[in-house]
């Protein structure tokens, strides 16, 4: 098996699971699938609503997984709607989390649940998003400011500079550093604002738009990284 074909199934399955959660939430209205920090504060009523808006957006985030990469002899340039589609249903869900809920996390107290444990919960959470969003810093951004320095590519994979000529080495690899870079951005982005939405319900806008523009920054950095390659390497995998 070719790394196209296995990358081709991998990311077909994993759309498949994604898209049929979605496809569960929006004929069923149940939105307990998710974890339960993203309905917490949902009121009763409005949990099936919940459910369908954020099953919508995982049916498109599935059908972009899917077509991340294209089978052999399909068209390249599915990789690009695929991520389109992608960032599109990741939107989609988030936005429908955040205005349902009031924020991308809550932590709801019901019953006995104390005060101290519920910010233990927060805490624990915010500390968790702070050393994701370090990582995300760690493994793209900075690769991607030193390709940019360097205009080496070999950072890639192998596969993704079989065709590339010598020449274009320099040019590939400023637009692979700079797609990573604002790759990870987004993403770190997407993620700090998810953390201070959690702060108040609901969110301030202005958390949501950071939430916003960081995953369309993220999907603008992954569009630029394939197209590079694509476009020097005549192919996505070589």
């Amino acid at each position: 098996m070719d790394a196209q074909t296995g990358g081709f199934i991998t990311c077909l399955l994993v759309g498949l699971l994604v898209g049929t959660c979605g496809v569960y939430m929006l004929v069923t209205g149940n939105a307990r699938i998710m974890h339960s920090y993203h309905y917490a504060a949902t009121p009763p009523v409005k949990m099936p609503s919940l459910a369908r808006w954020s099953g919508a957006g995982m049916l498109v985030c599935g059908i972009g997984c899917a077509l991340l990469v294209p089978a052999t002899g399909m068209p390249e340039w599915l990789s690009i709607v695929g991520i389109a589609l992608l960032v599109a249903g990741l939107v989609l869900t988030f936005g429908a989390i955040m205005h349902f809920n009031g924020s991308l996390f809550s932590f709801a107290g019901a019953g006995g649940d104390s005060r101290e444990s519920e910010g233990s919960s927060r805490t624990l959470v915010r500390g968790l998003g702070v050393v994701v969003a370090v990582i995300c810093c760690a493994v793209t951004v900075v690769p991607g400011v030193l390709m940019i320095a360097s205009g080496d590519p070999s950072a890639l994979h192998s596969y993704h500079l079989v065709n590339v000529a010598p020449e274009n080495y320099a040019a590939l690899a400023r637009w692979e550093g700079a797609g990573m870079t604002v790759m990870g951005a987004g993403l770190a982005a997407s993620i700090v604002g998810a953390l201070l939405g959690s702060r108040r319900r609901p969110a301030p806008r202005w958390t949501k738009v950071l939430m916003v523009a960081g995953t369309v920054a993220f999907g603008c950095g992954l569009v630029s990284m394939l197209a590079a390659i694509i476009h020097f390497n005549g192919s996505l995998m070589g």
